[in-house]
């Protein structure tokens, strides 16, 4: 896990934002990450240095699994918590039988607590930018596999059902190009077109979207297309 314990503040390439006075906690606990300091949300890494202390860490974004600003009610305060995708250098091992399904399961969490707790947002939102510059190469293939696979089975499905169906009328369906606006009701005169089913769709659909209080009112048909012209 590209996790690094610092001694010295290392070069920064372009710093996003920077709060000073920030505590971090982690858990399980290390002694690595405890303490006052600055947090540096850089491009390439998040920094989190004590001067005083003369000790630190960094840590690559692909390993920050998640990100979000925690204000509940919360012994360390609000916070910009952190989850990595395994444990932090130095932490306790959890006492859990000790076997190795428990280790691989084990991550880290961190938690960043600013002074001044107005900055959570800024610090959030500087932190979803950096990671967006520097995605997990192994998600994005899987994701790109996922996806695939995903359109494929929708394109057999589709091939499937065109073919058990195949009385059906394939000028139901349009594409963007075919597209044909006076296949939509637009007028009052087009409700009396519609088929007994439409007309049961139609109502099931306004019992949906309009109001509560409309239909009490004894909604109906007058005024429902005046914006239409």
């Amino acid at each position: 896990m590209p996790v690094t314990l610092l001694r010295s503040l290392p070069a920064l390439s372009q710093t996003r934002f920077a709060a000073d006075k920030t505590r971090v906690a982690c858990d399980p606990p290390s002694d690595s990450a405890r303490g006052l300091g600055t947090l540096y949300i850089d491009e390439q890494r998040v920094v989190f240095f004590s001067t005083e202390a003369s000790r630190g860490f960094s840590i690559d974004y692909p390993t920050i699994v998640i990100h979000a600003v925690s204000r509940d009610a919360d012994p360390v305060g609000a916070h910009l918590y952190c989850q990595l995708d395994g444990p932090f250098p130095g932490c306790a091992k959890p006492d859990s039988g000790s076997d190795e399904e428990d280790e691989d399961k084990q991550f880290a969490e961190l938690r960043f607590i600013p002074e001044d707790e107005q900055l959570l947002d800024d610090m959030f939102k500087a932190m979803s930018d950096c990671a967006a510059l520097n995605p997990d190469d192994e998600r994005s293939d899987s994701g790109s596999d996922l996806d695939d696979c995903c359109v494929g089975d929708y394109q057999d499905a589709s091939v499937s059902r065109g073919e058990e169906d195949s009385g059906e009328d394939e000028s139901a369906v349009q594409t963007i190009e075919e597209f044909d606006s006076s296949a939509f009701i637009t007028t009052p005169g087009q409700l009396s077109s519609l088929t007994p089913k439409g007309r049961e769709t139609l109502a099931r659909l306004e019992s949906v979207i309009i109001e509560p209080a409309e239909q009490m009112n004894g909604s109906n048909d007058e005024g429902r297309f005046d914006d239409a012209e």
